[in-house]
């Protein structure tokens, strides 16, 4: 029973430190505006979406989205808005 419980605290143990060791400030470092998403989840893995929106501005305006998207691990955030796809800003917690 006792390596079984060794086992799986191992086991979780490795799994978070992969999901979590993206999640720092020399990565946050290398976001810089006019990045893609996909260049950024190159950098910190896949992040969650916390909010998005779409502004249509008629026949010769376009259209505008923006999205908030989120890294997580324990109380260090990273937070970046992206505007049409671009990196519009960035802010952190806890790095």
């Amino acid at each position: 029973m006792k390596r079984i419980f060794n086992s799986l605290i191992l086991a979780l143990s490795l799994f978070l430190f992969s999901c979590t060791g993206k999640i720092n400030k020399d990565n946050y470092d290398k976001i810089s505006n006019g990045m893609s998403v996909s260049q950024v989840q190159s950098i910190l893995g896949k992040g969650e979406s916390q909010a998005s929106s779409s502004i249509n501005l008629g026949e010769y305006g376009g259209n505008i989205s923006s999205e908030v998207m989120t890294w997580q691990s324990g109380l260090k955030v990273i937070s970046i808005t992206f505007s049409n796809g671009k990196v519009m800003a960035k802010a952190q917690n806890g790095l």
